[in-house]
Formats: C-alpha cells, sequence, structure tokens
C-alpha cells in the first residue's frame, strides 16, 4: 500500500537518498545537480528540509516519489516533484500535489505555480490534467539555457 507523508527531520537519511536519486534520474528537469547537492553537509541538508515543506510517497517502507513546497509572496510554488520509475503510473504524481495543494491552501495560499520543461510532455500532462493553467510565460532552465520552462499556476480555495 502506497501512502504519502510530511518528512520530518527525523527523515533527514530518507530524503537526502530520494531527493538524490530523483536528481540522478531526470537531471534535465531541476535547477540544481546531483554531485553538489550530494556534497552538502548533514547541516544543510536539514536546512533544506526543514526550510519547505517536503512529502514523499511510500511503498512498503521505501521512499518512490518526492515533491516539495514553499509559501512565496505570490502564492506556493511547487517544485521537485519526482516518482521513481518503478511507482509511475500509479497516481502518485496527483497524490503529492494533492498535499502540496493542501498545505498551500491551510496556509491560505490563492494559488499554487511551478516550473514545467517545455518538452516535459508527461509532466505537463499531469499538470494540465489536475487544473493548473498555462500561462505562456517560458523562461530558459537553470541548468540548460537551450532549452525553456513555462510558468502553470493552479488557483485554490481559501
Amino acid at each position: 500500500m502506497v501512502f504519502v507523508r510530511r518528512l520530518i527531520p527525523a527523515d533527514l537519511d530518507v530524503f537526502r537518498e530520494i531527493r538524490l536519486r530523483a536528481l540522478t534520474d531526470t537531471p534535465e528537469n531541476y535547477g540544481s545537480i546531483a554531485a553538489a547537492e550530494r556534497a552538502q553537509s548533514d547541516e544543510e541538508w536539514l536546512a533544506k528540509l526543514t526550510g519547505d515543506v517536503w512529502f514523499a510517497a511510500f511503498d512498503d517502507g521505501r521512499a518512490v516519489g518526492l515533491v516539495a513546497g514553499r509559501a512565496r509572496d505570490d502564492g506556493w510554488i511547487l517544485y521537485s516533484m519526482w516518482v521513481a520509475p518503478e511507482a509511475r503510473r500509479q497516481g502518485l504524481g496527483t497524490k503529492l500535489m494533492g498535499e502540496v495543494r493542501s498545505a498551500a491552501e491551510d496556509d491560505g495560499a490563492r494559488e499554487v505555480w511551478l516550473h514545467v520543461a517545455e518538452d516535459n510532455d508527461h509532466a505537463r500532462r499531469l499538470y494540465l490534467r489536475l487544473g493548473f493553467i498555462a500561462t505562456g510565460e517560458l523562461e530558459p532552465m537553470p541548468n540548460d539555457v537551450t532549452r525553456r520552462r513555462e510558468r502553470l499556476y493552479l488557483p485554490v480555495a481559501r
């Protein structure tokens, strides 16, 4: 049975393992690289974990999905969504997104927004299916300026 829960400081090792796995699996979709994060100290990892809201999906005790969100002046940003290859196509992206949306609503946010790479069709379709609205606002990807990403947003109720 797969379940999703918010990560806490005691989950530091789980967090590091799943985050590095995500960065290694699909490095082209992130603003960070695995080598840089692998070199971070425990204190830096803990600051990342406690500075934002991180949720992980677990299957039989093993983390198989990860998403993060944080409050900003212009709403909540969702970032770092990843589902392990062996757990894809099981609705985990929807479950993970639901947790971020709930956290944003609880925080009084009016919208959740994100960036998705233009060529990441699977993620784009998921976000549009979940109600995100494409803005047409494009910018270069942080780690590869030859690629672009688009800002999408999701209005949320207060």
